[in-house]
């Protein structure tokens, strides 16, 4: 297989590799509870903290990947693209219950004002992270009558989201990501003093987006033509 181009940090395509990776089994498990009826407990438990830590992993994945990108806006943009259609798909599937903010609205919206995070020093990076660590502290007690600002994480009981990651908390692990990326992977090579060739996980980092936009619909339809042989 083909050596990876030198211009590619190996390590973060990988990492974000196995994340995606880890995401589509995490949504087979979600899709066998939600379409199915099969008690996996996707919300609680083992499940719950996995997903989690996926999450926070992806997004501070993320973050280094947008200190190095040079197009963070139209990448945001491309992302926001993506979260509007999800939003628009799962609405069309069921009004009452489909995803209004969710992991993808998230890190685009942290992309589109990367340009101003990523000219901030590495000291007010971390002043910035330890702010948003305090100001999402305060407001997990504060209670709401309406739903305005749920991409702040203000909201009542009133409010659904089948995947819900608001700008607070979980925009400090972006903002810690470009703070790692600026202090890591200052240079912009990676860390490593050796290269790794070509690798399907690899293949899968360097492609997230896609991958993220066709798994679903794939795995959904692979379930229902399985259940349909089964019978």
């Amino acid at each position: 297989m083909r050596k990876i181009s030198k211009n590619r940090i190996w390590e973060i395509d990988m990492a974000r590799g196995i994340l995606v990776i880890l995401m589509i089994i995490l949504h087979i498990l979600f899709n066998l509870e939600y379409f199915y009826g099969i008690p996996v407990n996707y919300s609680y438990g083992i499940i719950n903290v996995l997903r989690n830590i996926c999450a926070t992993f992806f997004i501070i994945i993320s973050g280094i990947s947008t200190f190095f990108s040079r197009s963070s806006i139209k990448r945001g943009l491309m992302v926001f693209s993506v979260a509007i259609i999800i939003t628009l798909a799962t609405y069309i599937f069921n009004s009452e219950e489909y995803i209004v903010f969710g992991i993808l609205h998230m890190i685009s919206i942290c992309m589109l004002i990367s340009p101003v995070l990523k000219k901030l020093s590495k000291h007010w990076l971390f002043v910035l992270l330890v702010a948003l660590i305090l100001i999402s502290i305060v407001i997990s007690d504060i209670q709401v009558k309406n739903n305005y600002l749920f991409m702040f994480g203000l909201r009542n009981k009133n409010f659904n989201s089948l995947d819900y990651y608001p700008l607070l908390p979980w925009s400090l692990f972006f903002v810690a990501g470009i703070l790692l990326g600026k202090t890591i992977y200052r240079d912009k090579k990676s860390i490593f003093s050796f290269q790794v060739k070509d690798n399907l996980i690899n293949l899968i980092g360097r492609h997230s987006l896609l991958v993220y936009v066709v798994h679903q619909p794939v795995i959904l339809a692979i379930m229902f033509l399985f259940s349909n042989f089964q019978k």
